[in-house]
């Protein structure tokens, strides 16, 4: 019989934000806990409307991509990135944020693949 390892620690990811003239931000990318993650999917469901044909339509993009980053997002104090301060940053540079938050708590497409997750 096999036994399965599991990680009790939050994941962390070190970032770095770049700006012009060399000024640098340390940030961290931190796992949600389970609960963080049910409280952001049941948020992220209020958005969705499925219509008799099933289709889905999001009601409103406003603060998509900062919702989950003001849980994900701390700087090197520890406090939490503020939804102001997300929304101000390049839309790249937040699309690939919130794409590295979604991995990193198994909320992107791939989720629930164990061959994949290395914390398994």
């Amino acid at each position: 019989m096999t036994v399965r390892k599991y990680k009790l620690d939050l994941k962390v990811e070190e970032i770095l934000l770049e700006g012009e003239g060399g000024i640098e931000k340390k940030m961290k990318l931190i796992e949600l806990s389970g609960a963080q993650r049910n409280n952001y999917l049941n948020l992220m469901k209020g958005r969705a409307k499925i219509d008799k044909a099933g289709k889905v339509t999001i009601s409103s993009f406003d603060g998509l991509q900062s919702d989950l980053l003001t849980k994900s997002l701390f700087d090197e104090s520890g406090e939490a990135a503020t939804k102001e301060f997300i929304e101000e940053l390049p839309a790249s540079t937040q699309q690939s944020l919130f794409e590295d938050a979604q991995k990193l708590s198994g909320l992107d497409k791939g989720a629930g693949n164990k061959e994949e997750d290395p914390n398994v």
